[in-house]
């Protein structure tokens, strides 16, 4: 959940970027629900509770030493066609992409097609 405040933190960073920040939690609706009424945040949280967009984005991980049946955390900038631009699927749990990354990748290539 801290990669999730950093984004709420950096929000208008992140749109001065042109990014768009859309959030998925790949985890049952009834153990996040709660928590997501208690800390709004100013993006679309969806849930994926069967974990079918985690499978065809290529995050689920069946079993690791993170845990059994979870989804490894990930970045993706889709443009508005639709075409991944950039996309991060971390090793584990505590390697989220770096904003730095992100940002010199709209820099980059993603602001130059």
């Amino acid at each position: 959940m801290r990669r999730i405040a950093q984004l709420r933190d950096r929000f208008d960073e992140l749109q001065a970027h042109g990014l768009d920040v859309v959030v998925v939690f790949c985890q049952k609706r009834k153990n996040v629900a709660s928590w997501i009424a208690k800390h709004p945040f100013p993006f679309p949280i969806l849930i994926d509770e069967d974990r079918s967009r985690a499978r065809r984005w290529g995050v689920y991980v069946p079993f690791s030493y993170d845990g059994i049946h979870i989804a490894r955390p990930a970045t993706f900038i889709v443009d508005t066609a639709g075409v991944v631009r950039y996309a991060r699927i971390s090793r584990h749990q505590m390697d989220p992409a770096p904003f730095a990354e992100i940002f010199e990748t709209m820099k980059g290539r993603f602001a130059a097609s």
